[in-house]
């Protein structure tokens, strides 16, 4: 039997060197983990519209389309799962309040690429593969 194939969209957000990384709920897939502003993508939805989607729906940030820099699809070929990984970078150049939905999200925290490395609880996926594929550069934000 073929694995499952899914699509979802993800965004580094960035402010002063860092970047938003959230805490899923533990009733959530891959729960009790924490991860980017990240979602499926709908049927009919693309992936710019999924990711602009996302960043309102668990920041509350309103982000323009004009704001967002494509990375590129990251692909992932899990055990259980293929997955898709269309991913974006917002760099923000002010402070934005962060109000995350609860029934999603417990937490944030802003980190750089090493304390990311560091924590011993992201989501799978979220590694120093996909870090240097998105252009950071361990040691230095790039």
């Amino acid at each position: 039997m073929a694995k499952p194939k899914i699509r979802v969209t993800g965004c580094f957000m960035e402010y002063e060197r860092k970047f938003l990384v959230l805490h899923r709920q533990m009733n959530k897939p891959d729960g009790n983990t924490w991860g980017l502003v990240a979602g499926k993508v709908n049927s009919g939805e693309s992936d710019e519209t999924s990711i602009l989607r996302e960043i309102k729906e668990e920041t509350g940030y309103n982000a323009s389309r004009n704001e967002l820099e494509s990375l590129g699809d990251y692909v992932y070929d899990f055990p259980d799962l293929s997955l898709e990984f269309p991913t974006y970078r917002l760099v923000l150049k002010q402070p934005v309040e962060i109000k995350l939905k609860p029934s999603e999200h417990t937490e944030y925290k802003w980190v750089t690429p090493e304390e990311c490395l560091a924590m011993p609880d992201t989501i799978r996926g979220l590694d120093k593969d996909l870090l240097e594929w998105a252009g950071y550069v361990i040691g230095r934000l790039s």
